[in-house]
């Protein structure tokens, strides 16, 4: 089944959106992810990440690889992650 974590951080800090290459590259390869998008807001620094995956069945909670991005990306600011089907 297909499903969706999009993962939105509220930041001041600039450079978060720069960083996000180098913070996903490592959770690339697991299996059923078939992409992992970032997009920045267009007038401030927030960020928001899209995670695309493709599993026998979706997980309500969310992943193991968006509890982590999650739980590195607070250090920059607020965060919200939510799953959708």
């Amino acid at each position: 089944m297909k499903w969706m974590e999009f993962i939105k951080i509220q930041t001041a800090s600039s450079d978060v959106a720069a960083k996000m290459p180098t913070l996903i590259e490592p959770y690339k390869a697991r299996q059923g992810l078939l992409e992992i998008k970032v997009f920045r807001h267009a007038s401030v620094d927030d960020c928001s990440l899209c995670l695309r995956w493709d599993t026998d069945s979706p997980q309500p909670r969310g992943s193991s690889v968006g509890f982590m991005l999650c739980n590195t990306l607070k250090q920059y600011g607020l965060v919200d992650h939510a799953v959708w089907i």
